[in-house]
């Protein structure tokens, strides 16, 4: 029988517990967590391009997938505070030419990362109010009366 108490609660991750402080890195870590928010940003830019192509065909998107982008997207906003913290920690040590610049180089991500954050959850909102969920709920009459007046465009 094992005595040892759950620390996990429904929902969070193994290891996280609720108001854990990340670990700060050191500057010589620089290199290691611009290429994790430049990686981040290349994916959000590639995921934005691909819901502004869903806009265009909505239908082929289901509401578990959109639900799943709008619902990651705001929890990157929520979580980018420690990326900015990290980056304020760095301003403030001696830093070399070479470093200030790249840390002036990931302030400017991070306002990208935001951006983006914010445009896909955006996207994904306009998007859901097309999705196949959308016309599955439509009974026989309400599609075709959505097809004749332009609102539901045919595949």
């Amino acid at each position: 029988m094992n005595n040892k108490k759950q620390s996990k609660r429904h929902g969070e991750e193994p290891g996280k517990q609720k108001n854990e402080l990340p670990n700060w890195q050191p500057i010589s870590m620089i290199a290691m967590i611009a290429s994790i928010i430049d990686g981040e940003v290349e994916n959000f830019e590639d995921l934005y391009k691909n819901l502004c192509e869903a806009r265009k065909k909505p239908h082929v998107m289901d509401d578990m997938i959109i639900d799943r982008a709008i619902n990651n997207h705001k929890k990157y906003l929520k979580e980018a505070w420690v990326y900015d913290e990290q980056i304020a920690r760095w301003k403030k040590e001696k830093l070399t030419d070479e470093q200030g610049r790249e840390i002036e180089r990931l302030t400017g991500q991070m306002l990208k990362y935001r951006k983006m954050c914010e445009e896909i959850i955006t996207v994904s909102e306009e998007v859901k109010k097309g999705t196949i969920n959308r016309i599955l709920e439509m009974s026989d009459e309400e599609v075709a009366i959505a097809v004749l007046t332009g609102k539901l465009k045919m595949p």
